[in-house]
C-alpha cells in the first residue's frame, strides 16, 4: 500500500487493512471461505411440494374457447408390449371424442392414442414407455 492510499483510508477516521496488503492473512481468509461454503452447500434443500388441487379454468375468445382441468387423475404411464400395443382401462375415458395427449417418454418415436368408452388404446414401438393424459 502506498502512503497516499493509507492517508485516504485513514482520512475519515478509520483504518482499513485489506487482506491483499497482509499476505499472512490471505490463506486464512481463503480457508474460512472454503469451510463456510462447504457448511452451507448441504443446507439448501427444496422441500417436496404438495400436489396441486383440481382446478378448472375456462378461456373464451373471438375464435372460440376451451376448458382445461388441472390435477386430473386421468393420467399415467404404460409400457408397450405385444407388438407395440397397450390398453389402459379407466372410467375417465368416456368416448372417442375425449381429447387425449400421449408422448413417448423413452425415445422420440411416434405414438398413437385412441380413447374409447372406459379405455385408451395405445400403439407405437414395442418396449417404449408412453405418458398419457386426458384433457378435460
Amino acid at each position: 500500500m502506498h502512503h497516499d492510499d493509507e492517508t485516504a483510508l485513514t482520512h475519515f477516521g478509520m483504518s482499513i487493512v485489506s487482506a491483499a496488503a497482509t499476505p499472512s492473512r490471505r490463506p486464512m481468509a481463503i480457508l474460512a471461505l472454503a469451510i463456510l461454503s462447504l457448511m452451507t452447500t448441504g443446507c439448501l434443500e427444496v422441500q417436496s411440494q404438495p400436489p396441486l388441487p383440481q382446478t378448472t379454468m375456462s378461456s373464451w375468445g373471438p375464435m372460440g374457447g376451451f376448458t382445461m382441468s388441472s390435477g386430473s387423475q386421468c393420467a399415467g404411464k404404460t409400457t408397450l408390449r405385444n407388438g407395440g400395443r397397450a390398453s389402459v382401462s379407466d372410467s375417465c375415458f368416456t368416448s372417442r371424442d375425449n381429447i387425449v395427449m400421449c408422448t413417448d417418454a423413452s425415445v422420440p418415436n411416434p405414438v398413437s392414442c385412441t380413447p374409447g368408452s372406459g379405455y385408451l388404446s395405445i400403439s407405437g414401438t414395442d418396449g417404449d414407455t408412453i405418458a398419457y393424459v386426458r384433457v378435460h
